[in-house]
């Protein structure tokens, strides 16, 4: 089967539609995270000083006495896992950690994010798998409208000299954008 004119466009439509929610997540957090508004924007984050650190084997255990003792919510999964070192339970939309800070001192430390927040850690694919299998999608569906793009402008013979200087253009200002960042 020939894929015509008429085909693309119909491809980058139907995509575009489909992916413009991703694309609305993708745009907000990337945009908002250069301006250093984080995944803990806007959560709820409660902290508590430590006498001592819990035996290795009895975190889990002493976070949830602790979360009771002080009328916390206890996270759906309590399976353990280290974060940056850090024993944690819980999911990216609240979790709790046991923390030792720089001086040598343990805090209790409960994190429930915002929407905004988890969806800055989807997007730094920090979630369950499933989000990704869109994120994959959504990337491989940007490099099919480009492609797309090009292929239904590639009729315009009369602007094709502009359009692959504004392509060299955009490699060389990114080249430089990227050489400059580093």
């Amino acid at each position: 089967m020939k894929i015509t004119r008429k085909n693309w466009m119909q491809i980058h439509t139907y995509l575009s539609l489909f992916f413009l929610p991703a694309a609305m997540i993708y745009a907000l957090t990337g945009a908002l995270y250069i301006f250093d508004i984080r995944e803990d924007a806007g959560a709820t984050i409660h902290e508590y000083k430590l006498e001592s650190a819990p035996k290795k084997g009895e975190e889990v255990q002493f976070m949830i006495a602790l979360l009771q003792k002080h009328n916390l919510e206890i996270p759906k999964n309590t399976e353990m896992r280290n974060h940056r070192g850090n024993p944690t339970i819980g999911n990216i939309r609240y979790n709790v950690s046991i923390i030792k800070e720089q001086n040598g001192s343990f805090i209790l430390r409960t994190v429930d994010r915002s929407l905004y927040g988890i969806l800055v850690l989807m997007h730094k694919s920090k979630g369950k798998y499933y989000f990704d299998i869109v994120a994959v999608g959504f990337s491989v569906s940007l490099m099919l409208f480009y492609l797309s793009g090009l292929i239904v402008t590639s009729f315009a013979k009369a602007n094709r000299k502009t359009a692959f200087g504004i392509l060299g253009l955009g490699f060389i200002i990114t080249a430089m954008a990227v050489y400059y960042s580093v």
